[in-house]
């Protein structure tokens, strides 16, 4: 997995074939790591779910936890954004490769409504076990995809909950059957946890709840949906 700065270095090159001719200076790094977090915010905003690791203060140091086969429509879509505050305009041979790739990533993490099977419907010829009732995971932004066997770090921010000079004081997480909460901590108003996919999961959805306590002895509840899926279904 490679880090923020990574993808922005890429994205720096790929802006060469339009025109730029100097070297990124630290401003301009700084300037592009704060257009792709709003870049991986507008797409999740979208439902677009990629895994990338947002932060409140962002380090281009930090690993972004983007799967390879989506880092071509993150570099290229980056390197789009960017042209604009050079005054420049992207070649046609970029821009092509932008829309292409966010057509393909739009298409491959589409939130996709399921119908699952009856009861009764048996597994295959001959085979006596039946399905049991799948339940399917809302499909809404808010539904982080996982696949079994994945490790993956989230952040459930709950500044805007606060009311002004009020802190997180505590606060319990919980996971249900097909997820492992493996670290949890508290760094107010944010509270982070790494949780992995059970490999062995016979469900297909999950949820992770945390209840956060106040400073003012306020209680709030979240509950984050999962869908969790197996990366050798056909």
């Amino acid at each position: 997995m490679t880090t923020k700065a990574e993808i922005i270095q890429a994205a720096y090159y790929r802006m060469r074939i339009s025109g730029l001719t100097v070297d990124p200076s630290p401003e301009d790094m700084n300037l592009a790591l704060h257009r792709l977090e709003n870049m991986a915010a507008s797409w999740d905003a979208l439902n677009i779910k990629t895994g990338y690791k947002f932060e409140d203060a962002p380090l281009s140091t930090t690993r972004h936890n983007v799967p390879r086969k989506w880092w071509n429509a993150y570099e290229t879509n980056l390197a789009v954004w960017l042209l604009a505050d050079f005054g420049k305009q992207p070649m046609p041979t970029l821009l092509m490769e932008q829309k292409t790739s966010f057509s393909a990533l739009s298409a491959q993490t589409a939130q996709m409504n399921q119908t699952p099977y009856p009861s009764r419907h048996p597994r295959g010829s001959g085979n006596r076990r039946y399905y049991t009732i799948d339940t399917v995971a809302p499909n809404i932004p808010s539904t982080n995809t996982m696949y079994l066997g994945d490790v993956n770090d989230f952040v459930e921010h709950f500044d805007a909950y606060l009311e002004y000079g009020e802190t997180v004081a505590s606060y319990t997480i919980t996971a249900e059957d097909g997820l492992t909460i493996v670290s949890d901590s508290l760094t107010t108003p944010d509270v982070s946890y790494q949780i992995s996919a059970d490999s062995s999961a016979t469900v297909n959805t999950a949820k992770v709840t945390i209840v956060a306590t106040t400073s003012d002895a306020r209680v709030e509840t979240r509950i984050i949906n999962f869908k969790l899926v197996d990366p050798d279904a056909s």
